[in-house]
């Protein structure tokens, strides 16, 4: 068990403890206080038979209406019964009314109940404050692991092509070189330029996106023509192509921003690159569904899938599923966020299904 979950863990067994022995003890105070309550009536029933003895005695009461009202005025807890049969003044019984029992019942009933309640409330509203501490402490920590995760990548996707950059330059310097390999490091070179373009490009939108501040630019888009270029151009320096199968319905039209749906599908199939094997395929479709309302676009890949518990996380700014030290596919973990965040702005949902026998489907679905 982590530390925090044991600190939280301690703290709810604490509170528990706490106010059980908290509503145990007032109820107990006010079960103590109820027997007192009778016990005053007891004794109140002693201390109204000497009096009235001591009245009947100095011929201050003359009959049993005088004694009545004066028994009463005093004593109204309490009630008198005279033995007709006998000297009334002299043969009579003081007890409790039966409504004073009663009261003193009531009273400590509600005082039970309150305490009862009071106890649940308070601990509820407890639970609720630790609940929510936890549960930001666990959301602040899992955010400091993925910045630290977005830090070390973010170090190495920088660092290898400036590195490669810098040698490519070093070797022009020093070399004498024919044409054909300076074109070829020059080429290199400008790769690995675009290389930090892009990854600058994918910081910028993020911040932008972040702080909703991207507008999109909306046009009448020939969807089709602009998934196929896309794909090309994607797939071309990369040596991609013979894995990408694709399967595009053609005049499909959307008014939708280019520049957003090809960050979209641009981030996909990387993201289905990476964790997929060399030899793996990855699926683009595209299509209009049979109610004619909505346009699909899936990308499926024969990666490893990914966990439920992942799922949930997938979105998020930063998230990568293990520890940045030891991984080996190339990212930020900005990807998948700006994929959700574009297609919020869209309008379009998206949609994290298992491929059998293995791999992930990525299904967006945009209302035409």
């Amino acid at each position: 068990m982590k530390k925090p979950e044991i600190i939280f863990t301690f703290l709810s067994v604490y509170i528990i403890v706490a106010f059980s022995w908290w509503t145990y003890s007032h109820i107990n105070s006010a079960n103590n206080l109820s027997d007192m309550h009778r016990q005053r009536l007891e004794l109140l029933c002693h201390k109204a038979t000497l009096e009235c003895n001591g009245a009947v005695a100095q011929e201050m009461i003359k009959d049993t209406s005088d004694l009545k009202k004066f028994f009463y005025a005093n004593w109204p807890e309490l009630e008198i019964i005279f033995d007709e049969n006998l000297n009334p003044l002299e043969n009579y019984m003081i007890r409790p009314r039966q409504d004073s029992y009663t009261a003193i019942d009531k009273k400590l009933n509600r005082k039970i109940n309150m305490y009862l309640m009071e106890g649940v409330v308070m601990a509820l509203i407890l639970f609720w404050g630790i609940i929510w501490i936890y549960r930001s402490l666990l959301l602040r920590l899992q955010f400091n692991r993925s910045q630290n995760n977005f830090l070390l990548s973010i170090t190495h996707e920088l660092k290898t092509p400036l590195a490669s950059i810098k040698l490519y330059l070093e070797t022009l310097m020093k070399r004498e070189l024919s044409k054909e390999q300076s074109q070829v490091i020059i080429t290199n070179s400008i790769s690995d330029v675009n290389r930090l373009k892009d990854l600058v490009d994918n910081i910028l939108m993020a911040t932008q996106l972040d702080s909703k501040k991207y507008i999109l630019n909306n046009t009448n888009l020939k969807v089709s023509e602009t998934i196929t270029n896309c794909i090309e151009k994607y797939a071309l320096p990369r040596n991609l192509k013979s894995r990408l199968i694709c399967n595009i319905q053609d005049e499909i039209y959307l008014l939708t921003d280019q520049l957003a749906l090809e960050t979209v599908l641009v981030n996909l199939i990387s993201n289905a690159e990476k964790y997929s094997p060399a030899d793996g395929k990855i699926f683009i479709d595209l299509r209009i569904n049979s109610q004619k309302d909505r346009l699909l676009l899936t990308v499926t890949d024969e990666g490893n899938g990914i966990s439920e518990s992942d799922k949930k996380n997938l979105f998020g700014k930063f998230f990568r599923v293990g520890d940045e030290s030891v991984r080996r596919t190339k990212g930020t973990g900005l990807g998948l966020f700006i994929v959700k965040n574009l297609l919020n702005l869209m309008k379009a949902e998206i949609t994290v299904k298992d491929n059998y026998p293995k791999g992930t489907i990525f299904e967006l679905s945009f209302l035409i």
